[in-house]
């Protein structure tokens, strides 16, 4: 560990980033602003998915959007802010079934320029989708190697709903709208329990199980101006299901970085069944940072002999399994940087029931490849918890992001590893802790994480709650509840 030094500019220090070279900083606030009610819905009664951002790389973007199948042509139009209207593109349409609802989901790949403020709406035939509603803005990625200062947010296991609905992932929703996030990306397990289009859903059809991402108060709200980068987790990992590749395209990211995005037939790893699986990795750049979105997964029904931990790795991080090489020459090909990775199983976890993943530990598997390659940063799911974990001997700090929505779990022991941790049991309603000051609510253990990168880091000190202080060279995190916004200085005085 680097010892702590001072910003030369006081005023800078509490919104130092990631930078080249990195401190941590994560923050817990019990101090929160109730999230913005949603605004009563003012668009076409065709539209079934509200138009959301994916693929946001470079000068790209790609709309997506649903719909009835009352028409069978839809189109984008988008221009800079203030002409909304002065481009159009055509739309692709892939047949999808919600519940047992026949519906279009529409994708339009635009050409841009980077770093570039637009604006857009989205047709069926000739009606316009959004009504009344306000013209949807974005911003497209920085050009790769640019130092300009951005934020993104990092959340996982989520779009899970009961009859009632989610009030913990509204909040979180509304949040990550106003948190200045310049895009998104998932640890994995999207839409509860199976990752089914019935699961991810629509603005209409609710119930248990049914529109836990595309419900009026879930995605639907930071979507259209926040892209999205999916991870996959073993809840959507089953056999033939391709809606997570169908509603999360990414065709220019995978193609810039020759990975993978697609369904494959594995065979037959601890004597699991063939099936048709998705394989799903790939890289882009943000800036002077390459993020890594990876695949360690596996389906929970189809184990063989193994377990999900031991035929993910059995699948994926084997020296010759193809996505171990793919991401072995994409780390030597990108050798200098700032370097992270998003995947669903844990390094580390102090959750029983999810635990520390240890066939992704050690020199000889995904731990080690990443360390060994610059890789600084890693973000995993799978437990529905908040840890922030010691910097491992492969120079890697893992976190563990689960708390988007699904139901939070506890924080069941404590190990040597274990920074700061934060749970809930839910059987016997009471937080849990590990090294931190214990929830005294469940919303605080719903969150997700905003981390930041600036040019001009000169030094940070990492906070969560109560102002404990870890010192560590890495990347600037702040971690937000499910209620809350913070009130005045959050990450600590």
């Amino acid at each position: 560990m680097q010892p702590y030094r001072r910003a030369r500019n006081p005023s800078r220090a509490r919104i130092a980033v990631i930078g080249l070279s990195l401190g941590l900083l994560t923050s817990v606030s019990t101090s929160f602003i109730p999230a913005p009610a949603p605004v009563a819905a003012a668009y076409a009664p065709e539209l079934r998915r509200y138009p959301y951002l994916t693929d946001v790389i470079q000068g790209y973007a790609t709309v997506n959007w649903g719909t009835d199948t009352s028409g069978t042509s839809a189109s984008v139009t988008w221009g800079p802010i203030g002409s909304c209207t002065a481009n159009s593109l055509a739309a692709t349409s892939t047949g999808i079934t919600v519940g047992s609802t026949a519906e279009y989901q529409w994708k339009a790949m635009l050409t841009l320029a980077p770093d570039t403020a637009y604006c857009y709406r989205v047709y069926l035939g000739g009606t316009d989708l959004l009504g009344s509603d306000p013209s949807p803005q974005f911003r497209t990625q920085l050009p790769a190697g640019s130092t300009q200062s951005f934020s993104f947010a990092v959340f996982g296991d989520w779009g899970n709903v009961d009859a009632t609905g989610n009030s913990h992932q509204t909040n979180l929703n509304q949040q990550i709208a106003s948190s200045a996030a310049r895009f998104a990306v998932t640890t994995g397990d999207t839409a509860y329990s199976t990752g089914s289009q019935t699961n991810y859903g629509d603005l209409v059809q609710s119930g248990a199980g049914v529109s836990g991402i595309f419900g009026p108060t879930f995605w639907t709200v930071p979507g259209r101006s926040i892209p999205l980068f999916n991870a996959t987790g073993n809840h959507g990992f089953s056999n033939n299901n391709n809606a997570g590749l169908i509603n999360w395209p990414q065709d220019r990211a995978v193609a810039a970085s020759s990975g993978r995005y697609l369904m494959e037939t594995n065979c037959c790893v601890n004597g699991t069944a063939s099936g048709g699986y998705p394989s799903t990795w790939y890289a882009f750049d943000a800036g002077a940072a390459r993020i890594y979105v990876l695949e360690a997964a596996w389906s929970e029904s189809n184990l063989g002999t193994g377990s999900q931990y031991s035929d993910d790795y059995a699948a994926h991080w084997t020296a010759s399994s193809a996505e171990y090489l793919w991401l072995r020459n994409d780390l030597a090909a990108h050798p200098g940087g700032v370097k992270m990775a998003f995947f669903h199983y844990p390094f580390y976890s102090d959750n029983a029931g999810q635990s520390t993943d240890t066939f992704l530990l050690g020199s000889q598997s995904l731990e080690g490849l990443l360390g060994q390659n610059g890789v600084k940063l890693a973000f995993n799911g799978h437990a529905h918890l908040y840890e922030r974990n010691k910097t491992s001997s492969f120079g890697v700090t893992s976190y563990v992001s689960g708390g988007g929505g699904g139901a939070v779990g506890a924080i069941d022991h404590c190990s040597p590893f274990d920074a700061y941790g934060i749970g809930w049991s839910s059987s016997s309603n009471v937080g849990k802790a590990c090294n931190a000051p214990v929830p005294s609510s469940v919303t605080q253990v719903y969150h997700f994480l905003l981390p930041w990168r600036a040019p001009d880091w000169l030094g940070q000190r990492r906070h969560d709650q109560l102002q404990r202080h870890h010192r560590q060279p890495g990347h600037a995190v702040q971690l937000h509840g499910s209620g809350p916004r913070c009130r005045g200085q959050c990450v600590g005085q």
